[in-house]
């Protein structure tokens, strides 16, 4: 059962980029020639202007939806066609009718052959809308330049290939402002205790990128996981609660039979794979009901409470399953690795992966350093280390979370197998899933992260060299990658932090593009 799709949850896959094409056609009332105007008998009449300005209109809106139709969530509107004579009029008739439903527009494509700009400029900044100009042989360079100087923002790609990568990083953009995060806190609502490194003032992060937060206690969360009367809860006396119910729990027990039918291996009792499934839950119906479509929630200050323990769960299996479907959910309440997986699923359409990040090989001359996880059971990961000597491989880094996709390739994609361990080694409780990355070897992989002052973004190119904790419980499940410059890597993880996300994909250089386009430095490593 997908809640996202139960609850209609906002899902950040069905975000549109609207575009507006909008042709600015020059007519001629008079027959003439001059430095500007040229042509032979009938070229020279208005007719023939009008017949000119009608033909390639057409033309330029159907290589639009040639070239750019096809991209998931960017949405071409109707074209808006510009009829002006000689004397070039700007006046306020053409204006709104230009702007036709600007509100409902986050990028205008321009198209021309002359001495349209005025017009264009005249628009963006009364309406303050953002702007792209295509590659044409004579006008992307003064139109481009005329609007930055006046600081309005024009995008000037160079190739059509370029300007599906800007399309792509504008929804993207898109994205990030209509995410509302739900994030579960115990003491603080901006540092758990694991995550000092995450956005030091999530005000901040709302100002460059749009994005917003809901906080939600600790307390009240894992009351609502009891199956009773919901104005009896401890921490909301008297208060009707969204407490799960007995014929909610009959769609609970429905979906653990599915997660375990689909599953290659189970090493877990159902009835301990049950609380972990009933959480996942309950995160659901509680975005719904708070307007949310991503999620945090912090590991260690929920564990110290002791009762996650008494519950017997963990929020791996819900940032597992929200995941895949487009609803983000991070570990450890970290909001910058958070909105990483929001930026880097929006470009890829698919899921994405986060996890502590560790430097394994940082060049070919390094000795080999594989035993990453000394806390958890380094003996029995070691004899799943992958031979990367075999390889060749010279700057190798892992990521290890419980918290791996069954649809690395795409939303859609077929389950790929998967084992179900528990996060706790002796209770055997807290259900998460296990994905052998080694299945993955060779794969191209995008990394970023937000630093904690959300104006810089690690982003990375990488190729999976190996996995790991496949057989392990808890968070040894883990995947192991190469970049092209481990030190440099090593080192801009050392500004943005600890968990770093990925996805499967090559989007560098839509992500660089995002970057440009919200004002933020890019830390890269191709």
């Amino acid at each position: 059962m997908n809640l996202a799709e139960k609850f209609e949850l906002r899902n950040n896959r069905e975000v549109t980029l609207n575009v507006r094409p909008i042709e600015i056609g020059l007519y001629h009332d008079y027959v003439f020639e001059g430095p500007c105007r040229f042509g032979k008998g009938d070229e020279l009449t208005k007719e023939h202007d009008m017949m000119v300005i009608e033909m390639k209109s057409k033309s330029d809106y159907q290589k639009l939806l040639d070239n750019f139709g096809d991209i998931p969530g960017v949405n071409i509107m109707d074209q808006i066609v510009i009829r002006r004579d000689e004397t070039f009029p700007l006046n306020d008739a053409m204006l709104e009718e230009m702007a036709v439903d600007h509100d409902k527009v986050d990028l205008y494509i321009y198209n021309f052959t002359v001495f349209g700009a005025d017009l264009a400029i005249e628009f963006a900044r009364r309406y303050n809308v953002a702007s792209m100009i295509l590659p044409t042989p004579n006008n992307d360079a003064h139109m481009s330049a005329a609007f930055r100087a006046r600081g309005l923002e024009m995008h000037s790609p160079a190739t059509l290939e370029d300007a599906r990568k800007t399309l792509r990083a504008l929804r993207a953009r898109k994205v990030m402002a209509s995410t509302r995060a739900l994030v579960v806190v115990r003491n603080n609502s901006v540092f758990p205790v694991t995550n000092y490194d995450s956005f030091l003032n999530h005000a901040d992060v709302t100002e460059r990128l749009g994005t917003t937060f809901t906080y939600y206690n600790l307390h009240e969360f894992l009351d609502q996981l009891h199956v009773v009367d919901p104005m009896t809860n401890p921490t909301l006396p008297g208060r009707k609660a969204d407490n799960i119910t007995e014929e909610e729990m009959v769609e609970i027990e429905q979906m653990v039979d599915e997660f375990i039918d689909a599953a290659e291996d189970c090493h877990m009792p159902r009835e301990n794979i049950v609380p972990s499934m009933r959480a996942h839950y309950l995160v659901n119906k509680l975005l719904k009901k708070l307007d949310c479509n991503a999620f945090a929630a912090p590991c260690p200050d929920m564990c110290a409470t002791r009762r996650l323990n008494q519950e017997k769960t963990t929020m791996c299996l819900n940032h597992v399953l929200n995941n895949e479907c487009g609803v983000c959910s991070a570990c450890e309440q970290d909001v910058s690795a958070l909105l990483s997986m929001v930026l880097l699923s929006s470009l890829s359409q698919t899921p994405p992966y986060m996890g502590n990040t560790v430097p394994t090989k940082l060049d070919e001359n390094d000795p080999l350093v594989i035993k990453t996880r000394v806390m958890f059971r380094p003996e029995s990961c070691d004899a799943e280390t992958p031979n990367l000597e075999a390889q060749g491989a010279k700057s190798v880094f892992s990521i290890y979370h419980a918290v791996p996709s069954r649809r690395f390739e795409g939303y859609d994609a077929p389950l790929a197998p998967y084992a179900i361990r528990p996060f706790a080694m002796d209770g055997r409780w807290g259900a998460t899933v296990r994905y052998d990355f080694k299945r993955d070897i060779g794969k191209t992989i995008t990394l970023a992260r937000f630093d904690p002052t959300c104006s810089k973004i690690l982003i990375a190119r990488g190729k999976i060299v190996g996995g790991i904790g496949y057989n392990d419980e808890n968070c040894s499940e883990g995947v192991f990658f190469e970049v092209s410059d481990g030190r440099k890597f090593r080192e801009y993880t050392m500004t943005t932090g600890n968990h770093t996300s990925l996805v499967y994909g090559d989007v560098f250089d839509e992500m660089v593009l995002f970057a440009e386009s919200v004002g933020l430095e890019a830390l890269t490593v191709e």
